[in-house]
């Protein structure tokens, strides 16, 4: 029986636990986080501090709670640290949120763990919180996202403009997305992987 606190699960589904970020997730997000190509998918530049300096900041700047973001780890239900989902800019009126995501684990990716992950969220969003509208921006030649986000219910609204690369704004209303999940749109596929 182990000493540890157990750390509080958001929402769970068949391959995929949703939880609170603990101090051991600090490596992984190193990594992905100083990782070239997961930079270019996020629109940015690969992180240039030593894993020190990280983890010294890392409590401050991750663990939270703050008034304005979330962020969460994905894990699989076997426990493995696969990626973070994060929310952010909630509004003040908590009419909406903006979600990111990241599959950090080069082997999960294009395996339907991210849509899983995102349809798992937004049925614990819809039921325990009062947003109306869930927003979002992916890269605009970033297909495989764009593609994944619009089967869990995101639609693209507006093109925007930030540090030369046009992103694709999407948007999941609360009535729309409840409505396609009563008729069923938004059932998992059988996986053993």
């Amino acid at each position: 029986m182990s000493n540890e606190p157990a750390v509080p699960i958001l929402a769970r589904s068949p391959r995929i636990i949703l939880r609170a970020k603990r101090v051991e997730d600090a490596e992984n997000d190193y990594r992905w986080r100083t990782d070239p190509e997961l930079a270019r998918l996020d629109g940015a530049e690969p992180l240039q501090v030593g894993f020190e300096e990280f983890l010294r900041r890392y409590p401050a700047e991750t663990l939270g709670p703050w008034p304005d973001r979330e962020l969460y780890a994905i894990e699989t239900s076997e426990g493995a640290h696969i990626g973070n989902l994060m929310v952010y800019n909630l509004s003040p009126s908590l009419e909406s949120a903006e979600v990111g995501i990241t599959i950090g684990e080069a082997h999960y990716r294009g395996r339907g763990y991210g849509t899983e992950a995102m349809v798992t969220f937004m049925r614990w969003a819809w039921s325990a919180r009062p947003w109306r509208r869930l927003v979002l921006h992916t890269l605009e030649w970033n297909e495989r996202a764009r593609r994944c986000f619009a089967r869990v219910g995101f639609q693209p609204t507006a093109i925007v403009l930030r540090r030369g690369e046009r992103y694709v704004r999407m948007e999941a209303l609360r009535e729309w997305w409840l409505l396609w999940e009563a008729e069923g749109r938004f059932q998992f596929p059988n996986r053993s992987e």
